[in-house]
């Protein structure tokens, strides 16, 4: 028989395992009932598309008769995120239920966006309108696209850190040596002679080398302390953030060791025992130091902010990725870097655009004087010059030709022993020059001609015996047999001439006008890189006969780029312009306003240096006003919904003897036409104030109404149209802010509203 005691521990026994049994029931009860109704709540996880989902959330609750189509759809689809967001993070290696009704979902949301641009008119608008439903669409496709490849990575078998715990420090102290001899490899190459030397010297910057010499030599093991136990065998001897850093570089390197790029001449030159053993011993340091659900985490906090601070996480990320040992690791890595960066500027130019202020070419008259089959002519000409550009179509390469015509009429003497030979000649040329715009600028190639039409006849012989009639006949018959048995030598000889008088005249003209505007772009082009370390990368290019479009991205290295595609460039226009609104957010990401102090005079100062534009340091009110950037997106550019957005986070203001804390200021800007019936962007509605307090909200509106005030508009006309009377025809209009692009086109004035 059971004591009292022991009988009431049975009784607690029995109690406890109940308890624990029916927990475990009711959370697998709550666990599956939750995967097999994710869609009926909304998914909490922090890789859920909060910016996308809100959208989608209006449209359903939306009482609107114009959006009912989409009410259905939208709900379905919020339905379905959900559940493919609560699958990523409980079951990836598992097919997806709800996969194929999500894209069912998308292609009907796509239907009904081609239906609207078909049916819609200005007289009939609709609401949500075309850019909407566009990037709606096209970013719900990027998701699907991005989640199936997320899908397929974490279904993978990755090699995470944990596979480093064992190395030691003699394993550092065996990769320093290979490192060293690795080095010492390209310096004896380089011993020879000094352009090897130079070479050698490449090949260690290439793979870094030195710096990793500097990494290894640095990793040493700390002074042991008697008071710290190993309390676990899984501690690694080298911390793990060391391990993280030499595991990175050695991905990184073994990427380009293995770099598609590499000439096969490089490949041999690499296939070097010294190199190979350093490379098997990388080979052993590499692993994945992240995953593929933290970057899903930092795209759709970029998605949502847009800010720089959030981009560069998320570019290191998927950097890390792309060199990774797991190769559904680096597809995914590829796969979001070329989603998230394509080009941020966009050029169309119109064929008319250029011919259109081509200069008017009047008939040159002028004396000349030659030799011709070693016989001296003088004469006058006239030349009758027409000038044209035209696109030379070429589907990856921006191409222009200029076309020449001229028409060359000529009157001749030629004296040769007493006799003179007069002639009249008529000669048509047509030249073309090719012109190529390139990263570096324009460049040319030597100008071609061709002669089309060439007439040179002898109008008249006369001989200094012409008083005697039998004498001058006999001398005459003599000239013109020579004339004859000459006239095609000569004949050859000045066409050769002219040609390269065409072909000199057009290259010397047009190296003369390209000249200052390469200037420009070089200089343009190094500003950039000095003054915010951006480059200029020419994307893509086409060039269609009757117009062309460039493509660019600008951006610093590592970083990302555009992540949608631009707006139609609408009927009408002579250029279009397109800015993505990552271009803005890197240009204020170099000024690396994080967490950085001082007045709005300091900061005005800065941009007008940075900007070259002195303007903006003209001294105001408020100057005077001390501010603390925030430490993460201190300021963030938006092209949103028809405007362009300006979000400003501070940490700390001090304004009328008073601080205020944590808050954001969000200025709004919109097209409009001033009273002349120019394009400008003027502040839209009042200044919105995040997180400042209800008693600081006036100051503060007042404050910033004067930094940003309404009367004052951003003029959106260039001053090239106004001083230049040959674009007096020329305005700005078809402005177009949608997407993430701000997009201006060149217009008829007439045609601008």
């Amino acid at each position: 028989m059971q004591s009292p005691l022991a009988l009431e521990n049975d009784v607690r026994c029995t109690s406890r395992t109940r308890i624990f049994v029916y927990s475990t029931l009711l959370a697998l009860f709550l666990f599956y009932t939750g995967y097999a109704h994710a869609e009926e709540k909304t998914a909490t996880f922090d890789f859920y598309p909060r910016s996308l989902g809100l959208q989608l959330k209006q449209i359903a609750e939306s009482t609107a008769a114009e959006v009912q189509p989409l009410k259905e759809i939208s709900t379905d689809l919020l339905h379905d995120i959900n559940a493919i967001i609560f699958h990523i993070e409980h079951h990836p290696a598992d097919p997806c239920p709800k996969w194929e009704r999500f894209e069912a979902s998308v292609n009907r949301l796509e239907t009904l966006r081609q239906n609207w641009l078909i049916t819609a008119t200005v007289e009939d608008p609709y609401i949500p309108s075309a850019a909407a439903l566009e990037e709606i669409a096209l970013a719900l496709q990027r998701r699907a696209q991005i989640w199936q490849a997320l899908i397929q990575a974490d279904a993978a078998e990755a090699f995470p850190i944990t596979t480093l715990y064992e190395k030691s420090f003699a394993d550092v102290d065996r990769l320093k040596a290979r490192t060293l001899a690795v080095e010492q490899y390209f310096t004896r190459y380089g011993a020879r002679r000094p352009a090897d030397y130079r070479t050698g010297l490449t090949w260690c910057e290439y793979l870094e080398t030195q710096s990793w010499l500097t990494e290894l030599e640095a990793c040493r093991p700390l002074p042991e302390d008697p008071t710290i136990r190993l309390v676990s065998l899984k501690t690694p001897e080298i911390p793990i953030d060391v391990l993280k850093t030499f595991s990175d570089r050695a991905n990184a390197t073994i990427h380009r060791l293995n770099s598609p790029t590499l000439t096969e001449e490089q490949r041999r030159f690499l296939n070097h025992p010294t190199v190979n053993v350093w490379k098997q011993e990388l080979e052993s340091w590499r692993a994945d130091t992240v995953t593929p659900i933290h970057v899903l985490r930092l795209l759709e906090q970029y998605e949502e902010t847009g800010g720089m601070t959030d981009m560069r996480a998320l570019a290191r990320f998927l950097d890390q990725l792309s060199m990774s040992k797991t190769e559904e690791y680096q597809q995914l890595g590829d796969y979001v870097r070329r989603q998230y960066g394509m080009p941020n500027v966009r050029l169309f130019i119109s064929n008319a655009l250029f011919n259109n202020h081509l200069p008017a070419m009047k008939p040159e008259i002028a004396s000349f004087r030659d030799v011709i089959q070693s016989q001296p002519v003088v004469g006058r000409r006239q030349t009758d010059t027409e000038m044209a550009i035209s696109f030379y179509p070429h589907p990856t390469r921006v191409l222009t030709t200029i076309d020449v015509g001229v028409d060359l009429a000529t009157v001749s003497r030629t004296e040769a022993f007493a006799t003179q030979l007069h002639n009249a000649g008529q000669t048509q040329v047509l030249a073309r020059k090719l012109i190529e715009l390139t990263e570096n600028g324009f460049r040319t190639e030597p100008a071609q001609a061709m002669i089309v039409g060439h007439r040179m006849q002898l109008v008249r012989v006369n001989t200094d015996f012409d008083a005697a009639p039998i004498l001058s006949g006999v001398f005459r018959g003599i000239v013109r047999n020579q004339y004859e048995d000459r006239y095609y030598a000569a004949m050859t000889e000045t066409q050769q001439k002219i040609l390269r008088q065409v072909r000199a005249q057009l290259d010397r003209e047009t190296e003369a006008r390209l000249k200052p505007v390469n200037a420009k772009f070089i200089a343009f082009s190094k500003h950039l890189d000095k003054e915010f370390d951006l480059r200029i990368e020419q994307r893509e290019s086409r060039t269609e006969e009757n117009w062309l479009l460039t493509a660019w991205g600008i951006r610093s290295k590592g970083a990302l780029a555009g992540n949608t595609p631009a707006p139609a460039t609408l009927h009408g226009s002579f250029a279009d312009l397109k800015v993505h609104e990552s271009l803005p957010n890197m240009l204020l990401c170099k000024l690396e306003l994080e967490g950085k102090q001082g007045t709005v005079a300091d900061f005005k100062a800065m941009l007008a240096e940075k900007f070259q534009q002195p303007g903006l340091a003209a001294p105001e009110e408020n100057d005077h006003v001390e501010l603390l950037f925030a430490s993460h997106n201190p300021v963030v550019v938006r092209f949103i919904d028809g405007r362009a957005e300006l979000t400003i986070s501070i940490a700390a203001l001090r304004l009328l003897g008073k601080t205020h804390r944590n808050f954001q200021v969000i200025v709004r800007y919109r097209p409009d036409y001033n009273d002349e019936g120019d394009l400008v962007l003027r502040r839209d509605g009042v200044i919105s104030l995040p997180g400042a307090q209800s008693q600081s909200q006036f100051a503060l509106r007042a404050a910033f109404g004067k930094i940003f005030p309404e009367r004052r508009p951003f003029p959106l006309v260039p001053k090239v149209l106004e001083e230049n009377t040959d674009f007096n025809y020329l305005t700005t209009g078809h402005c177009r802010i949608e997407k993430g692009w701000f997009a201006l086109a060149l217009v008829e004035k007439q045609k601008s509203r």
